[in-house]
């Protein structure tokens, strides 16, 4: 009796459906959406509301967000950071734009250095036209806490540090950003905000 080869067709075919859906599972990660809104108070006795979407799916994280002083000005914040899972960096762009109608962007790459740590560096190009220089630490303090400090170099050399700590319970966070200047004079802006997450599964894969 010959042997019939349709079942071992019909069993490679569905092994390889299965390793397909297999690798499109692993490519396609769920979709997480972050939304947090605001109210803000600064040192200087500026205030204001805030509000921002941050998205997260595949290795990319796109942020957008705004801003609305007291005296009802307007400014916008945008970035995007494309993460290769491969060797753990990300390049990363963006821009803002102040109530004044003023635009400054950035680009620069990360690394996760060690768990819960970033490194990062990059350009900021002023609405001047200048270009400053910046070097970055990220790190995950604790669940929900995360502190982040910043030196940005200007053109002419001087230095800016920048600190960011927010943490988030129960939807929740705070998030105070305090920035020393060159003359040593120090700002800080204050936050409160509620966040809300939300998980879009991802497509199913097709075979």
């Amino acid at each position: 009796m010959k042997n019939n080869p349709l079942p071992k067709i019909v069993a490679v075919a569905s092994l390889a459906c299965v390793v397909l859906a297999l690798v499109n599972v692993a490519r396609a990660d769920d979709e997480k959406v972050i939304k947090r809104e605001g109210t803000y108070t600064t040192s200087k006795g500026g205030s204001g509301t805030t509000s921002s979407t941050t998205t997260k799916a595949n290795g990319v994280v796109t942020r957008q967000g705004t801003w609305t002083n007291a005296a009802g000005g307007t400014g916008t914040r945008q970035s995007q950071t494309i993460w290769k899972k491969s060797n753990q960096t990300a390049t990363v762009n963006g821009s803002v734009t102040r109530p004044n109608g003023a635009t400054s962007t950035w680009q620069g790459t990360k690394q996760r250095t060690a768990p819960g740590v970033i490194q990062g560096s990059g350009t900021i190009t002023q609405a001047n036209g200048k270009k400053d220089s910046y070097t970055s630490t990220d790190t995950k303090v604790a669940p929900g806490s995360w502190n982040k400090s910043e030196v940005i170099t200007t053109a002419s050399g001087k230095t800016i540090d920048r600190t960011v700590d927010t943490t988030v319970v129960g939807g929740k966070g705070t998030r105070t950003v305090t920035t020393t200047g060159p003359n040593g004079q120090t700002v800080t802006r204050d936050a409160q905000f509620n966040q809300s997450v939300t998980t879009v599964p991802a497509p199913a894969p097709q075979h």
